[in-house]
C-alpha cells in the first residue's frame, strides 16, 4: 500500500483501515441483563467487519442519552449550567475551529489528531463519572470503556504523537473532584455528559467527511 500524504489520508485508505480494526475489536456480546460489573464489560456495540465508526460513537451517544434522561428525572439536571462549568474550571475537551474538524476549514490529520487527544483527556473526567453516578452504573460503566476503546482504535491513524495530559492538570482535577459536595458531583456528572456528547456529535460529522 502506497504511503499516506503529508495532508490527509485517502478515504479509501480510511474505510479499509477502519473495517480491519473494527472487525475485530469487540466479540459480539451475549444478552444483556442485570448490574453487575461484567454484564457492564460486555455491554459493548456488536460490531461485525461491515460496521462503521459511525455506529460505534452513536452507540456510545444513546449511552449517553440514557444517563442524561436519568439524571433529568432523579436529580433535575436537565440543563446546563455554565455558571458551574466556570466556577469548577472542568477544562472539559471541546472542538474549535482551530481544530480543522468543520466542513468548511476541514483537515482531516489536524482533525483526527485533536479527536484522539480530546478522547484521551475525557479519560480522567469518565472514570469520575464511573466511579460517582449514583443510577444505572452499567451505563456509566459502559461510556467509560467504550469512549476508551474508541481511543484506542484512533490512536493508531494517527500520523503525530499524542500528548497524554499533563499531570498536574490530572492532580488539580482530582483535587477538585474530592471537595465537592453531593450536589455538585451531580452538575459536574451532567456537565460531563454534556460535553462528550457534544464533543463525539461534531466528531461523528467530522468523521463522515473523512
Amino acid at each position: 500500500m502506497n504511503s499516506l500524504s503529508t495532508s490527509a489520508f485517502s478515504p479509501v485508505a480510511f474505510s479499509l483501515g477502519l473495517l480491519l480494526v473494527m472487525a475485530t475489536a469487540f466479540p459480539t456480546p451475549g444478552p444483556l441483563g442485570g448490574d453487575s460489573k461484567d454484564d457492564a464489560t460486555s455491554n459493548r456495540p456488536p460490531l461485525t467487519s461491515a460496521d462503521k465508526m459511525e455506529d460505534f460513537i452513536r452507540f456510545i451517544l444513546g449511552k449517553i442519552s440514557a444517563l442524561k434522561k436519568e439524571m433529568c428525572e432523579k436529580y433535575n439536571k436537565c440543563e446546563d449550567s455554565k455558571e458551574a462549568l466556570a466556577e469548577n474550571n472542568l477544562n472539559l475537551p471541546k472542538l474549535a475551529e482551530e481544530d480543522k474538524c468543520f466542513q468548511s476549514q476541514f483537515n482531516q490529520e489536524t482533525c483526527l489528531t485533536r479527536i484522539t487527544t480530546g478522547l484521551q483527556e475525557f479519560q480522567i473526567h469518565l472514570k469520575y463519572l464511573e466511579a460517582n453516578y449514583e443510577g444505572n452504573k452499567n451505563n456509566a460503566h459502559s461510556v467509560y470503556i467504550s469512549t476508551k476503546h474508541l481511543l484506542q482504535k484512533l490512536r493508531p491513524m494517527n500520523r503525530v504523537e499524542v500528548t497524554t495530559p499533563n499531570p498536574t492538570t490530572d492532580s488539580s482535577l482530582q483535587a477538585l473532584f474530592k471537595s465537592q459536595d453531593k450536589w455538585l458531583k451531580h452538575v459536574t456528572i451532567h456537565l460531563i455528559l454534556r460535553s462528550l456528547e457534544d464533543f463525539l456529535q461534531f466528531s461523528l460529522r467530522a468523521i463522515r467527511i473523512m
